[in-house]
Order: C-alpha cells, then sequence, then structure tokens
C-alpha cells in the first residue's frame, strides 16, 4: 500500500469529523471512532485510491454511504452520479 501523507490524511479526518459531529450531534470521541475504524479512512490512507483529490464532502458522502449501505463505494462521488 502506498500511504496517503500524514498531514494529508489527517487534514481530511479532521474534516470528516468535524461534519460527522455537525450533522450527528456525536462526541468527539464518538465520531473520531467511528471515522478512524471505517473503510472510508482505510482507503483515504492508501494513496493508490486517489481520495485525497477528492473534496472532503465527497470523502464524508463516502463515510454517510458506507454507514448506510456498508460500502463507501455506493456513494453518488464514486458512483459518477
Amino acid at each position: 500500500m502506498n500511504k496517503t501523507p500524514h498531514f494529508v490524511a489527517d487534514y481530511y479526518s479532521r474534516q470528516v469529523i468535524a461534519r460527522i459531529i455537525e450533522k450527528y450531534a456525536l462526541e468527539p470521541m464518538e465520531a473520531t471512532r467511528r471515522f478512524l475504524t471505517s473503510e472510508t479512512h482505510a482507503l483515504l490512507e492508501d494513496a493508490d485510491n486517489g481520495l485525497a483529490a477528492f473534496p472532503e464532502r465527497a470523502v464524508f458522502d463516502m463515510w454517510e454511504a458506507e454507514q448506510v449501505t456498508g460500502d463507501p463505494r455506493n456513494s453518488p462521488y464514486i458512483r459518477g452520479e
């Protein structure tokens, strides 16, 4: 696996976690746990997936798709909708 630079993954994690806290009114630690243990986060950490080129709202949308369907690839951003 070609790792995404730490500062890039950290930026996206902070942005997505803030969106999770805001939208779902979760405690920061719970929002952090949910994102960091997600498949979306694993995809973000692998630079070969190219997620660092997406806007953070797209990564958040992938995380939401994963929560609903079990697969972040069901996101409209990935499907091209």
